[in-house]
């Protein structure tokens, strides 16, 4: 493989790499999810309270604990693929302090 030809695909993959990761840490950082849990925690346990007390349940209140839930749902699976590239990332560095080593 020609050298420039090897490194201008490197580049671009690193490029690429950093969209993604910028991508999917965008979604919503961890003060943030720890932020929506406890709403969610707190818009459930009203919901359930209500249910109890055999009172209807307001239309917003339930769109509310919907949304969060989508939205805590989406940022959980976001952060595995993070985890996952972090796996990777280390196997191929691992790959390559070790390739002049045979």
């Amino acid at each position: 493989m020609d050298i420039s030809k090897a490194k201008q695909e490197a580049e671009d993959l690193v490029v690429r790499l950093r969209e993604v990761i910028g991508t999917l840490r965008q979604t919503a950082p961890v003060p943030e999810r720890e932020t929506k849990r406890e709403q969610l925690k707190a818009v459930s346990d009203s919901i359930r309270q209500l249910e109890r007390k055999r009172v209807p349940v307001p239309d917003d209140l339930q769109r509310l604990r919907g949304k969060l839930d989508t939205d805590l749902d989406k940022a959980e699976k976001h952060q595995v693929v993070l985890y996952f590239l972090r796996e990777q990332l280390s196997q191929v560095l691992a790959e390559i302090g070790t390739s002049g080593h045979k």
